[in-house]
């Protein structure tokens, strides 16, 4: 097996759950495999997204600390009309989802860990299930039992809003997800996951994951930045 601390490497995962609710939620928005023209009746929203991974060229990559690093949750594009509370509400309680998923399954925990039973907790069943077979892509099951451990650099969700009657029923987060994973003798990982999470309402009206696209990297930190 390549060792990501020593070794650069990527992989991605995709899987397309529910194809009709896919096409009916997602169809005014993004694709599951790229992006559809813009709507006419679309409101875009431009976002800067945050530069890059900061260097940290003074200090030992063993001691670490983590730094506040807030997600940053924004809805940058609505098909239909969202008033703008409304907007921040969804931002809000999509993003506790997205996040939630970021803690469980790579960000929380105390490591060394191999234990990674919950990191789907937010996902639908069905999703669920499925995310089980791509664990070794979807959380950090591969590093966590040589990780001492992990330090967030980034979490950013950009989300695209299907709102035909004034209240969001689809949702498509591109997300970006950047941490350090300490191991022993100063190695560091710099490890990315982003992509696409296709989130839908839940039974209790609140938002789960039903569908993700994917992609996995892990490298070797430069000077532990």
């Amino acid at each position: 097996m390549t060792d990501p601390g020593r070794h650069p490497s990527g992989r991605r995962v995709r899987r397309r759950l529910a194809s009709l609710a896919c096409l009916l939620v997602l169809g005014l928005l993004t694709a599951c495999t790229g992006e559809s023209p813009t709507d006419p009746t679309t409101r875009e929203t431009t976002e800067s997204e945050p530069a890059g991974l900061p260097e940290r060229t003074e200090e030992s990559t063993a001691t670490l600390e983590p730094r506040p690093t807030p997600a940053r949750i924004r809805v940058t594009r609505v098909s239909g009309e969202l008033k703008d509370a409304d907007r921040e509400v969804l931002a809000g309680r999509v993003g506790a989802v997205v996040t939630g998923y970021f803690q469980d399954a790579f960000l929380g925990g105390d490591y060394p860990r191999s234990d990674f039973g919950d990191a789907f907790a937010t996902f639908t069943g069905g999703a669920r299930a499925q995310a089980r077979g791509d664990r070794q892509l979807l959380t950090n099951i591969k590093l966590g039992p040589t990780t001492e451990q992990v330090v967030a650099r980034r979490q950013t969700a950009y989300l695209s809003v299907l709102a035909p009657y004034r209240v969001a029923a689809g949702v498509t987060a591109r997300v970006d997800l950047r941490y350090l994973a300490v191991r022993a003798e100063d190695r560091v990982a710099q490890v990315r996951v982003h992509g696409r999470l296709l989130l839908t309402r839940d039974q209790t009206g609140g938002w789960a994951i039903f569908g993700y696209d994917l992609s996995r990297s892990a490298r070797p930190a430069k000077n532990g930045s």
